[in-house]
């Protein structure tokens, strides 16, 4: 399963993916805001990689992300259930190389869309961390609104929502396509 956007390609995630993820959870504040991977082990992340490999083989749910015009990694995305909430989240983790240059904001949409129009998704969440104001405001420019605030593991989680609607504006600004693969 293969999404696209106007400067990237996103696939399922895979074992040949791992080193750039891995060397990605390495890069300064790069899990700053998601406390289940901070400060974790080497062979954390290798387990946490594997068990979303196993989970994409149910259902598409995490992708890497790379650029169109050189193939670079950029980061990963995900469309799954939150763990500790039950509701079905999206995220963007992005390579510090990437922060700040539009990436999340056209990654989130085309996820949104999928979501919606693929999945026949009616609700889609964004779980953060209180004090990531940068994830705020991502999602209230991408229509999502305040929906209740959660304590898990001792931060303080703020949920918002954004739900399925045919003329939903910020749906409309999104250009993607989704490749599945051909059966044999």
């Amino acid at each position: 399963m293969r999404i696209e956007t106007e400067r990237c390609f996103c696939e399922a995630l895979s074992e040949k993916d791992f080193k750039e993820v891995l060397d990605m959870y390495q890069e300064d504040d790069s899990n700053k805001y998601i406390a289940p991977l901070l400060n974790k082990s080497q062979d954390f992340y290798q387990e946490f990689l594997e068990k979303k490999i196993s989970l994409n083989k149910i259902q598409a749910s995490f992708w890497t992300v790379r650029s169109k015009a050189e193939e670079t990694f950029i980061g990963t995305i995900n469309l799954n259930q939150f763990t500790q909430t039950g509701l079905i989240h999206l995220g963007c983790h992005l390579s510090r190389n990437f922060w700040q240059q539009g990436y999340a904001s056209e990654l989130m949409e085309a996820l949104l869309k999928y979501g919606f129009e693929e999945r026949k998704l009616s609700c889609i969440h964004g779980v953060f961390e209180k004090e990531n104001t940068v994830s705020q405001r991502l999602l209230e420019k991408l229509g999502f609104t305040p929906y209740e605030s959660r304590w898990v593991e001792g931060k303080e989680l703020l949920v918002y929502r954004c739900l399925a609607q045919p003329k939903n504006p910020h749906l409309q600004l999104a250009s993607f396509s989704v490749e599945s693969p051909s059966l044999p």
